[in-house]
């Protein structure tokens, strides 16, 4: 019977197109955010960010364990009482429908590239946006709340200039293909009750073979014999190529 065949592994000529995609896409998203002001926190200094939701009073966070503040403060308020949620389009609204605003959450230091881009593509307000990196960006790793990382409508705004809608899903299944040893036109992902091919979204996999993300994709060990990849699960793998665009971009 046929089935899904993933590769062993991929090495550095695969996965160029996918680092030159993202790095295309967080391009794109610089742009849109516009103005950037030097990065100059020198390290020394520990940035705070505070959320003020009423009728609760302020609540402020700083970075520790190299989780930015920004991240730190944001991760508070998606659990484990949610008063703010990633929704199904990647965006990061109140429970109770209220706009986020500066005075709800705001850092009193610049962001660093990663959390411009983060916060711009979360739809969360920009306090001094820079093209900093950070001091372990080299690594290909920056640390997200939870319902962050795994919000997949979140991951095809990253990879598709902040675009909503089906082109971020597709650009996500054009760099699984890499992945994947069987013909792209052969199988289909299927994201919520959708399937993702080559050209769209639809809502019926046809006689096309089906990899389901939540149960099959995300979680599935890849390795990428490239340094700071290594062996991860896809949805890592694919944050790698998103960090890797920022880190391309951020200097």
């Amino acid at each position: 019977m046929p089935r899904i065949r993933w590769k062993a592994a991929l090495g550095s000529q695969a996965i160029a197109p996918l680092e030159t995609a993202a790095s295309d896409s967080i391009r794109s998203i610089q742009s849109a955010v516009g103005h950037f002001s030097p990065y100059q926190t020198e390290d020394a200094q520990l940035a705070k960010t505070t959320v003020y939701w009423p009728p609760a009073g302020p609540v402020t966070s700083a970075t520790k364990e190299q989780e930015h503040s920004e991240m730190v403060a944001l991760g508070k308020t998606l659990a484990p009482q949610a008063i703010w949620q990633v929704d199904a389009a990647g965006q990061v609204v109140a429970v109770n429908g209220n706009a986020i605003s500066h005075v709800n959450y705001f850092t009193d230091l610049p962001h660093c590239g990663y959390c411009t881009i983060m916060l711009y593509v979360l739809g969360l307000p920009l306090g001094v946006a820079t093209k900093g990196r950070y001091n372990l960006a080299v690594n290909l790793d920056y640390t997200v709340p939870g319902p962050v990382f795994e919000n997949f409508s979140l991951l095809a705004r990253l990879v598709d200039s902040n675009i909503a809608g089906p082109t971020g899903w597709v650009a996500i299944k054009h760099m699984i293909n890499a992945f994947i040893q069987n013909n792209s036109a052969e199988w289909v992902l299927a994201v919520g009750g959708f399937y993702v091919t080559d050209n769209n979204v639809v809502d019926n996999p046809g006689a096309a073979l089906v990899l389901d993300w939540v149960t099959e994709a995300k979680d599935h060990n890849v390795n990428v014999n490239v340094n700071h990849y290594g062996q991860n699960s896809l949805l890592k793998t694919l944050w790698k190529f998103v960090y890797q665009g920022i880190f391309d971009n951020v200097g």
